[in-house]
Order: structure tokens, then sequence, then C-alpha cells
């Protein structure tokens, strides 16, 4: 696999296939500091239908309880709330211990179930690893380089939305 998107709605260049992610909580949480974070213009390109979002059904029903803990922001829970409503589940059937912390390994087995492309988080123990089982893990910076490197399907398309919509 590999690739970023290159046309409309998260077509990959190679075999035409929905780009797949999986984001950690910790980036859900990080979008909520300002409007043009990366981790909340992943989320705007899961909304937009520019990219697909997997998780367990588990770790969703966590992310879900530790963001409406962690943030107030009304407009960004919504935000959140239409994200998760996209999320796909994915059943994690293989158990993966190759990192210290379990919940770190459970995010890391959804990524592997859902066969992503990339695991976009921002805990040091994950992003060590760089690549698993031919998931890329990157910071959202990453992510959105090489999705930006990809022309208008990155940092214009995102743009473009991102002025309509206000």
């Amino acid at each position: 696999m590999g690739g970023i998107a290159t046309s409309a709605r998260g077509l990959l260049a190679m075999g035409n296939k929905m780009l797949k992610i999986v984001i950690d909580t910790n980036v859900l949480i990080d979008g909520s500091n300002d409007s043009h974070h990366y981790a909340n213009r992943i989320i705007d390109l899961v909304i937009s239908g520019n990219v697909q979002a997997y998780a367990n059904k588990r770790t969703l029903r966590e992310n879900k309880f530790l963001v409406f803990q962690k943030i107030t922001d009304p407009g960004y829970l919504k935000k959140l709330e239409y994200f998760f409503d996209l999320v796909q589940p994915v059943e994690n059937t293989k158990r993966i211990n190759v990192v210290e912390d379990s919940e770190d390994n459970k995010i890391l087995e959804s990524a592997v179930a859902a066969h992503a492309d990339f695991l976009i988080t921002s805990d040091q123990h994950l992003l060590k690893l760089k690549k698993y089982q031919g998931v890329k893990i990157v910071r959202p910076e990453a992510f959105w380089q090489e999705w930006e490197e990809e022309g208008e399907s990155g940092w214009l398309k995102w743009l473009k939305n991102f002025i309509i919509k206000t």
C-alpha cells in the first residue's frame, strides 16, 4: 500500500482506494487548541470524506469519554460528535504487544486490523516504531506534510473548504 490521496474524495493513485487512518485520542484533544491545528485539519479531512478513519468500538467509547471530559469548546465538541459518527468500526483480531503501554498496543491493533495507511499520534512510544506491519506511525504535522505535498488534495483543498465554511 502507501501513497497519499491524489484526487477527489481521498482516492489513492494506486488502486483507487480510500486512504485509511487511525487517530489517537491525544490528537483529537490537541485539535481543540486551535482551528488551524494539524489535528483539527485532519478531522476536517475525515468529515469532508477525503480520508476514512477507523477505531475499535472500545477505543471509540474511550475516545468519546476522554474528549468530553477534557474539552470545553462546544463547537469543537459538536465537530467531534460528527467525526465520531463517521469513524468506521474495526475488530481487533490480533493481540499486539510491542509497546510498553497496553493502551498504545490497542490503538496499534486497530490500525493493523483496519489495514490503515497511517496511525496519527503524538505518543512517543508509538512514534518510536515509525512503521508497523505496513502502518506509518506519524505526528499530525508529518501526516499533513505528506498530504500537502500532493498539491490540490492537501493544503489548497483544505484552505478552500475552510474559506467556504467561514
